[in-house]
């Protein structure tokens, strides 16, 4: 059966070395990469900001393609797939990793973009998820 990685993708430097990790692991040991990027309506101070949730889901599934199709170019060979979610970055990926064998994140990133991978959230990953995690830094 071949193993399921899971990845948290943000578009940051450290998710895309996060991603690249997951990838050559793959290409050795054979599996699946899952890059998963999460995304919300961002609140401040209480308010919704006025961007549309279209368009913030457009450019999050813009901004992914761009790391995947970047990785997929690096690895012709690794079977790499993007998983676009949208709600609370913690428990998305909690809820993922219960279908993966691995969990790879970053260890920091886009806390303005996605709220992903600032190291809390890495930090709050490798205690609830339900594989093991692996933070690349």
């Amino acid at each position: 059966m071949p193993q399921t990685v899971l990845v948290g993708v943000d578009g940051s430097d450290e998710s895309v070395r996060a991603l690249r990790w997951a990838a050559n692991q793959v290409r050795e040991v054979g599996g699946i990469v899952h890059a998963a990027m999460v995304w919300h309506q961002p609140v401040q101070f209480g308010y919704r900001l006025p961007t549309s949730d279209a368009e913030l889901e457009q450019r999050a599934r813009k901004s992914l393609d761009a790391v995947v199709d970047g990785i997929k170019a690096e690895f012709p060979s690794v079977d790499v797939r993007s998983r676009l979610v949208r709600g609370h970055v913690v428990d998305e990926m909690v809820a993922l990793s219960k279908q993966a064998d691995l969990l790879v994140v970053g260890n920091k990133g886009h806390g303005a973009f996605t709220g992903m991978m600032v190291g809390s959230v890495a930090l709050k990953l490798v205690h609830h998820a339900a594989c093991p995690v692996v933070v690349v830094r």
